[in-house]
């Protein structure tokens, strides 16, 4: 059987603040030769990966948490906030004085006091992550499309905004380490990593027997659950790894290299 793999990106592909393992490349390179298509399965924006990885001979992507959904360069679905969701997002914003980084068309618009803040809270987490397409705004932009959310509050009242959002979009913990009343990912509803694989597969005209989940946090526990085999990296959160059907090493002790030789022994032969 030729596999499907999907792969998150920070803290699965790449550890925070280091570049993908030698031992990873070379492991995709060769599911690659061996048949198996390769897709991205990221809480980022298309624009928001690394020159790094766009080397590597991905087949697309499942990008902004499902929003998103590339074959080659082909855009198979696209998802945006509608007009209502937008004004509540806003209003909600306004009320508990939320900042944020938002996905628009070509770039990630940010306040320069949010992007302060962000970069703040990763360095006192150890995981700050690479942002790039970054357009510093002081309010968002009436003709920008919003496609996926980062929301974060100096005034630690995430968990509240979260339950006031709730309906139009759902949300998770953020998967970088950071206190969870501080910071969240926040999607348009219905939107997750497995809609996206769904779509995708549907698309192709396959089965989702052939799929392979790799992730290591809380955002990638639909994906782990809708795969064939959902793996958990060693520095997975627990939630993650109770739900895994397979468990390997650390991103930064060749856990993704181990991930993709278990798969391909275990499901394609």
């Amino acid at each position: 059987m030729k596999l499907n793999f999907f792969f998150d990106i920070d803290g699965t592909l790449l550890p925070f603040e280091k570049s993908i393992p030698e031992s990873a490349a070379k492991a995709i390179l060769d599911a690659k030769s061996k048949g198996h298509r390769l897709f991205l399965s990221t809480g980022r924006a298309p624009f928001e990966v690394t020159e790094e990885l766009l080397k590597l001979p991905f087949d697309g992507g499942v990008f902004s948490a499902g929003a998103d959904i590339l074959f080659g360069d082909k855009q198979v679905f696209k998802a945006q906030a509608d007009e209502n969701q937008r004004r509540i997002f806003l209003d909600v914003a306004k009320k508990y004085n939320l900042l944020w980084l938002i996905q628009g068309s070509a770039n990630t618009f940010v306040t320069e006091k949010a992007l302060d803040y962000y970069y703040d809270l990763s360095r006192k987490a150890n995981s700050a992550v690479k942002l790039r397409n970054l357009k510093i705004v002081e309010s968002y932009p009436d003709d920008e499309p919003m496609t996926k959310f980062y929301i974060m509050s100096e005034e630690g009242k995430i968990l509240e905004a979260r339950k006031a959002l709730e309906g139009p979009f759902s949300s998770v913990n953020n998967t970088t380490g950071l206190p969870e009343e501080n910071a969240a990912e926040l999607m348009l509803a219905g939107m997750t990593k497995a809609s996206g694989i769904k779509r995708l597969m549907s698309y192709l005209g396959e089965s989702l027997e052939s799929t392979v989940g790799i992730g290591d946090g809380e955002n990638d526990l639909d994906m782990i659950r809708v795969c064939r085999l959902g793996i958990a990296m060693g520095n997975s959160c627990r939630e993650l790894k109770e739900n895994a059907d397979y468990i390997t090493d650390d991103v930064n002790s060749d856990g993704l290299a181990n991930a993709i030789r278990y798969a391909i022994i275990n499901l394609s032969s």
